[in-house]
């Protein structure tokens, strides 16, 4: 059976990404940090599930609508999964705190250091930060003129 879930990266004012981390206590990925995201519901769109997720674990505004950064089975696995990306002009104070969870904005060059992922976050946050679509989120990405 394939499993289908929605992660989205938040993306702030200075490049930093939101990653949240579930407490020993969590039945699924406990001790792991992610991007917030989840589960796609029966007969809900992968956009609509990143917007669902994103309003229930953060609770945060967001710059326009999320924006599909890549699709794909995780290697070995027969979860497909959907990754978007969106802009938020909230930052750390925003956050309203979900217990047995911690969440923060890390910033895009220190995300990857010393943290352990779930296996699709792991995935894609790497993809993500060394990508153009990154960049312009966080205002570091300026194409040149064309000649």
């Amino acid at each position: 059976m394939t499993t289908r879930i929605a992660l989205t990266a938040l993306v702030g004012r200075t490049g930093a990404v939101l990653l949240r981390m579930r407490d020993e206590q969590s039945a699924v990925r406990a001790n792991r940090w992610s991007l917030p995201g989840g589960a796609i519901r029966p007969g809900e769109t992968p956009v609509g599930a990143a917007k669902r997720h994103i309003s229930e674990q953060t609770g945060l505004p967001v710059d326009g609508e999320p924006e599909l950064f890549w699709h794909g089975f995780l290697p070995g696995t027969r979860v497909d999964v959907y990754c978007f990306a969106v802009a938020t002009p909230a930052w750390n104070h925003d956050i309203v705190p979900s217990e047995g969870v911690l969440a923060e904005f890390v910033a895009g060059e220190e995300a990857l250091s010393g943290r352990a992922f779930t296996p699709a976050s792991g995935f894609v946050l790497g993809r993500f930060l060394d990508s153009n679509e990154y960049l312009t989120l966080a205002g570091r990405f300026f194409p040149s003129d064309p000649v």
